[in-house]
């Protein structure tokens, strides 16, 4: 059984996540607080998540991850031979308005205690100022964001990068949006929405499951 370390609101978790409900392989969740430094390092030496545990060999970094797992070619991950230049770069000038935007909200979740929440805000932070600063400037991160998801919009058709099938680079774009879900005043547009959707579906993904089933703190 493979066991994923990872962060909820993580993208580069969610990466495996999406991917581990792709390929239909099952794993054990082990949801850790942010806090928690014991358990990465012990695993691979590093604060850093996610950690897959395959046959006994921990191991991070989420696309060398991918690459050990999808034995079948089934995420198409050849394609960021060509690509992967694109949604790197994509991804980078998204992750800056989305971050501000959802970091002060993520750390209210289910998934922080008060012991994770102050280690998270301290962190954080430190590179990007005051929780409460980035509140007060949602309006400006709101207005950086829109032409950037409007330049997405236009590159999906049907899938990202005007693939015709469904590849890694799906599950890379859903990773980042996602955690715009829970930032109150930013809403999605219908394209958008039904994309992600779509990725869910595709991914049999319940971003909430660890949530509440009970495994969040193990």
């Amino acid at each position: 059984m493979i066991e994923l370390y990872h962060y909820i609101h993580c993208p580069f978790c969610l990466r495996i996540r999406l991917s581990l409900g792709l390929l239909d392989l099952p794993y054990k969740s082990i949801p850790l607080g942010y806090e928690d430094e014991k358990t990465p390092l012990e695993l691979t030496g590093v604060k850093m998540l996610p950690i897959a545990v395959i046959n006994g060999k921990p191991m991070n970094e989420s696309l060398d991850i991918l690459k050990k797992l999808d034995i079948k070619g089934e995420l198409n991950l050849d394609i960021l031979d060509s690509h992967g230049e694109k949604i790197d770069e994509l991804l980078g000038r998204l992750g800056k308005p989305i971050h501000n935007l959802a970091m002060p909200y993520w750390m209210y979740t289910k998934e922080f205690t008060k012991e994770s929440r102050e280690y998270f805000q301290k962190k954080k932070e430190l590179k990007r100022g005051p929780f409460n600063e980035l509140v007060q400037k949602q309006e400006d991160f709101l207005e950086e964001l829109a032409p950037l998801l409007k330049e997405v919009e236009a590159l999906i058709g049907p899938f990202m990068l005007k693939q015709r099938d469904f590849t890694i680079l799906d599950i890379m774009l859903a990773s980042h949006l996602w955690g715009l879900y829970v930032v109150p005043e930013f809403q999605f547009s219908p394209f958008l929405h039904r994309y992600l959707q779509m990725v869910k579906k595709v991914c049999n993904f319940n971003y909430h499951q660890d949530l509440w089933d009970g495994t969040l703190g193990h």
